[in-house]
């Protein structure tokens, strides 16, 4: 776990994604771990490494890009499950893993359809997608 602990901290990115589906619809919060790299054996072997699995995304080479890149993305659940994995081993991401835990905890991810979530869900998820926007900012040593 040490070393896949150290790739998440130096290539991975954890955060609460918001998503605006139009309409009346609520936002959607997502709590994702996306780790991209030019390397697909690299990223498989990071899901061998956890057992833990999901898709890979390719981003041909276009524009900037000189090499194709893979994305690698858990959302919800699996998110939840690679942090708790992964948490006691983290350095620089550890208080984002710790907050993006405590949001799968507390936010539900079920789906309503087009009903609205209650006032409260929907400042809860807002508070946790800001929370973890301002430790990117500030850096992983701010105690918020």
């Amino acid at each position: 776990m040490g070393w896949a602990a150290g790739f998440l901290d130096g290539e991975g990115c954890i955060r609460v994604c918001k998503r605006d589906p139009g309409g009346d619809a609520n936002f959607i919060y997502s709590l994702e771990v996306t780790i991209t790299q030019n390397c697909l054996e690299t990223l498989e072997h990071f899901k061998n490494c956890l057992g833990i699995q999901s898709s890979i995304y390719v981003y041909p080479c276009r524009g900037n890009l000189r090499s194709t890149v893979y994305g690698l993305t858990y959302r919800c659940s699996k998110a939840c499950a690679v942090l708790e994995l992964l948490e006691p081993h983290l350095v620089r991401k550890r208080r984002e893993a710790k907050v993006g835990i405590e949001f799968a905890k507390r936010a539900s991810f079920a789906r309503i359809g087009k009903r609205r979530h209650p006032p409260e869900e929907i400042a809860l998820r807002e508070d946790y997608y800001q929370l973890l926007r301002a430790l990117k900012v500030r850096g992983p040593g701010v105690v918020i």
